[in-house]
């Protein structure tokens, strides 16, 4: 058989396209494919088609739950509501936290002088109150998180208390400041330089402490 366009010449290969018989001269490869000349222009001038304007672009998830109930249920076990939200830094503030106020809460009895028993029921009630604070916390996380999903923004309690506190976007600072004064606190005490117990007697300077927030946050509101 002889080539298509030189039929004097005997055909050394094929077109793949075409299935046309081509001389050596006729030949067009393409790394290992054979063409004509025709059907390489043909194929040249195939325009590439785009991806659609309207294409989804791959859904990027991210970890956490987005069930309010559940989150609700979890949150009653100390730091596992905030890990179903996968907020892992919360949880482990959340149980140092906890764990802390129990043991002042216990520590606390009427041999300590200036009102020890005083301390007992103060550290009683906000062991309970942050007991209750997690649960609630850990739905209205998961419940945002879940509206997020559908494009509503949601502003639970708890940004509003944040931001009436100051300290929206600055969690971390916070919590990574409550974790080196705990730190620091019993680690002193372990190595007998400040006894626990005694410090444990200046637990009325938190409300002078909190006394002097809100006095300056009202003073601000009035300049402002």
């Amino acid at each position: 058989m002889n080539c298509t366009y030189h039929p004097d010449v005997e055909k050394a290969a094929f077109c793949i396209k075409c299935g046309k018989p081509l001389c050596a001269q006729c030949v067009r490869q393409v790394q290992s494919s054979i063409y004509c000349e025709g059907c390489l222009s043909e194929r040249v001038a195939e325009p590439v088609s785009p991806p659609p304007i309207n294409a989804a672009a791959p859904s990027v998830q991210a970890a956490g739950g987005a069930s309010p109930e559940a989150g609700f249920l979890l949150g009653l076990i100390p730091g596992v509501g905030a890990i179903y939200n996968a907020e892992y830094f919360k949880a482990a503030l959340h149980l140092i936290i906890f764990a802390t106020l129990v043991t002042f809460a216990d520590d606390a009895s009427p041999r300590f002088v200036n009102g020890g028993r005083a301390g007992e029921t103060i550290f009683g009630f906000l062991a309970f109150g942050f007991y209750v604070y997690m649960p609630f916390e850990a739905y209205y996380t998961a419940k945002k998180r879940k509206l997020a999903r559908e494009g509503i923004n949601l502003i639970t309690p708890f940004d509003q208390l944040n931001e009436q506190l100051g300290i929206s976007g600055n969690f971390d600072l916070w919590g990574g400041a409550v974790l080196v004064a705990l730190g620091l606190l019993f680690l002193l005490d372990n190595f007998n330089l400040v006894s626990l117990a005694s410090v444990k007697r200046f637990w009325p300077l938190l409300l002078v402490l909190v006394g002097f927030f809100l006095i300056r946050r009202f003073q601000a509101g009035k300049k402002a």
